[in-house]
């Protein structure tokens, strides 16, 4: 039988992770916050829990918007394939096709052009077991490398966020958030702490439903939540009093954006 070379390279880069995840503390993150300032541009690479509700980049840069200190010109982009992995994800046609985000048709239904997106930041997710599935793990291994040492190349700084775990198997949770801590921290990079954010919400929010009927997918809330982590994790205020409106009422609302802050408070004591 042939073995081609990204075969090969991928045999000898999973007999070395091995060893690498054999030795490795996988549990307390070692970069808890972005270095990019104020980042304008940003990509969202994943699946479906990136695109339900509509798109994660909307709330998120509604968040953005609403707080008059980080100015003007922010452009989300959210880049996603249904049940996808990283390995369905040809990450350098994203950063390097021109034709990305070159154009919109307004609200008023005009054409306007816009100029080539420059990426400051990538957010990338796997699917929902990829991390922690005996066939998957040591491909989300590889793809999480290759991927960040691309967005590198190109001047685009990387991250991962952490998955949640479905709302019937809360076991979960502790698997996915060692593996994507592992990797974050292998590579240098940050990881936000949306799996935690679940599981806190579940426990002191149980009114407050994160899930689809499906039990995997973010319910509106959910998504809400994921965004809350993710702008609070990028532009480091608290998104407590954010007046963005998601329409899901202000209680709900401020509740979690408090377990988001209070997430990301505990996530960065465990340093």
């Amino acid at each position: 039988m042939k073995i081609n070379f990204k075969q090969s390279k991928l045999f000898l880069y999973v007999c070395f992770l091995v060893f690498i995840l054999n030795i490795q503390a996988a549990e307390k993150p070692d970069i808890i916050q972005t270095k990019v300032e104020n980042p304008k541009s940003v990509v969202f690479i994943g699946n479906s829990f990136f695109y339900y509700n509509n798109g994660i980049h909307k709330p998120t840069l509604g968040m953005v918007k609403a707080n008059k200190e980080l100015g003007k010109g922010h452009r989300f982009r959210n880049i996603t394939i249904n049940s996808s992995s990283l390995e369905w994800h040809d990450i350098e046609s994203y950063v390097t096709n021109e034709r990305i985000g070159s154009f919109s048709i307004t609200s008023k239904n005009k054409y306007k052009r816009y100029d080539p997106e420059n990426y400051q930041l990538a957010i990338m997710m796997d699917c929902s077991q990829c991390p922690i599935h005996p066939d998957r793990k040591d491909l989300f291994n590889f793809y999480v490398d290759e991927h960040t040492n691309t967005l590198k190349k190109y001047g685009v700084e990387p991250s991962l966020l952490m998955t949640w775990a479905y709302k019937d198997k809360p076991e979960m949770t502790a698997g996915l958030a060692s593996a994507y801590i592992t990797a974050g921290n292998r590579n240098g990079i940050m990881v936000f702490p949306v799996g935690l954010a679940f599981q806190r919400s579940q426990k002191i929010n149980p009114d407050i439903e994160l899930f689809t009927p499906d039990k995997r997918h973010p319910s509106k809330a959910g998504t809400y939540l994921m965004a809350a982590v993710i702008y609070s994790s990028i532009y480091k205020v608290s998104p407590i009093g954010n007046s963005y409106d998601y329409g899901l009422g202000q209680d709900i609302q401020r509740r979690l954006q408090e377990t988001a802050w209070e997430t990301l408070s505990y996530y960065k004591g465990i340093k």
